[in-house]
């Protein structure tokens, strides 16, 4: 999400996006499926990030990373009369908990659509998935 909107904004503001990569390292299942399975998990992270001008490289899998998780981002860019604008981030999070406020709006839209007599896919629900129904996975 934070390498998304970071793409877009630059966007917004007329900077040329020139190169950018991501690192994700963790030590949930999630990421040890990420290293077991890497082309079916590697496009829905390519999905989440929304441009497929950003390379991801291997993910990792650190057993002692536990829940966490760790991001290094890299933007390279050109601004006004080809001024260069570089942007490192290094994130840390608690994966679980950055997951739970997903999961509980996905909660609320299905309960939603089961009051209104809805079933099968919601389209309300494409922003909140990373690979939503119809895009590559």
């Amino acid at each position: 999400m934070l390498h998304h909107t970071l793409l877009r904004l630059l966007e917004e503001r007329g900077i040329t996006l020139t190169s950018s990569y991501q690192v994700n390292l963790g030590g949930t299942e999630d990421f040890r499926n990420l290293v077991e399975n890497p082309n079916t998990k590697k496009q829905s992270k390519a999905n989440a990030i929304g441009s497929d001008r950003v390379a991801l490289a291997p993910l990792g899998y650190l057993p002692h990373l536990g829940s966490r998780k760790v991001a290094h981002l890299n933007i390279e860019a050109l601004g006004w009369a080809g001024t260069e604008v570089s942007l490192d981030v290094h994130l840390k999070v608690h994966d679980p908990s950055g997951a739970a406020g997903v999961n509980i709006d996905l909660i609320r839209l299905a309960a939603a659509a089961l009051r209104a007599g809805r079933g099968g896919y919601l389209p309300e629900a494409a922003a909140l998935l990373k690979s939503p129904p119809g895009t590559a996975v």
